[in-house]
């Protein structure tokens, strides 16, 4: 069942450009998560929009459509119904929000390729009412790589877990294999389609190969505290992408700070609401990058941080 929340943004007040004074105008949130596990993004969003404004209101409605694509698609036809200026839409939700938007403007944070999803054209022209921020940051993977490498130089197998779903992610396994095999790596790749078969495939991966890599996405991110304590087990690292992955006892991850990037969105909800055609912005990938160190799990594994890592690391988890 949908999961309804509306949060009416009033105590400060928030202006909006172009608008006359006393305004209000409203924005719908919608999420295939859960409003906890929302909150971190929902609030970088919040606080980005209260920053860009000041005197009238807005109201923000959150819908939170754990039930999948057709609750998400009721949540979107309600909030048409509610009177919205512009959705915004967090994750995995973005495909179904922009196909089944038909009145209002989408922003969308999105983990997977828009293009390859079929919510833009292009990454400088997105073509059709819907723009915003993608994480798929595949020219991070050798970095991401690389920093492996440094902690576990000896790693000379690696398994790569897929979410076969996510939009992209063949450009994904293409740049990991195109980094690691010149330097006489093997890549064995396992692709996952449903979160039953994680658990396996990650264990067929432990029993092959010295290192996991992740490749960042919602379904990983739920399953990581469970692929972490796996690797555990067998004292074998687990790298990805986003913070979150880490604190659930990955060992090290490098990409987007995903707060950042929704604070960031904000920025695309303003232009929006003040006239801009989502068709004309272009879409964006974040700029502020973290690298994030678990040195518990790393004692726990037996692999210590080379002082030249641990230099890099915005965040030492202890």
């Amino acid at each position: 069942m949908l999961n309804r929340r509306a949060l009416i943004v009033t105590a400060a007040g928030l202006a909006l450009p172009g608008l006359a004074r006393g305004a209000t105008r409203t924005v719908g949130w919608v999420s295939q998560e859960s409003r906890e596990t929302s909150a971190p993004f929902f609030l970088a969003f919040n606080g980005g929009l209260r920053d860009g404004v000041k005197g009238d209101d807005v109201r923000i409605l959150e819908r939170y459509a754990t039930g999948g694509t057709e609750d998400t698609a009721a949540a979107v036809s309600d909030l048409e119904r509610q009177g919205v200026a512009l959705i915004v839409s967090q994750g995995v939700a973005t495909p179904t929000v922009v196909r089944t938007a038909k009145k209002v403007p989408v922003i969308f944070g999105f983990s997977a390729d828009p293009i390859v999803a079929g919510v833009a054209q292009s990454m400088a022209r997105p073509g059709g009412n819907a723009t915003g921020m993608t994480f798929m940051s595949v020219e991070l993977m050798a970095k991401r790589i690389d920093f492996l490498r440094m902690a576990v130089p000896a790693s000379r197998k690696m398994a790569l877990l897929s979410n076969a779903n996510h939009f992209g992610e063949e450009r994904e396994i293409a740049a990991c294999k195109a980094i690691v095999e010149p330097a006489g790596v093997e890549l064995l790749v396992h692709r996952i389609r449903a979160t039953a078969e994680i658990a396996p495939a990650v264990e067929r991966a432990l029993q092959e190969a010295q290192a996991l890599l992740v490749l960042p996405s919602a379904t990983m991110v739920r399953a990581a505290p469970a692929v972490a304590a796996q690797c555990l087990v067998q004292r074998t690292p687990m790298v990805s992408g986003w913070a979150s992955i880490a604190h659930a006892g990955g060992l090290l991850t490098y990409g987007p700070n995903l707060q950042a990037a929704f604070r960031r969105l904000a920025s695309f909800a303003l232009r929006v609401l003040d006239g801009a055609q989502p068709s004309d912005l272009p879409i964006e990938q974040p700029t502020t990058l973290e690298l994030v160190l678990n040195r518990r799990t790393a004692t726990m594994i037996g692999v210590r941080f080379p002082d030249a890592l641990m230099a890099q690391a915005e965040e030492v988890i202890e």
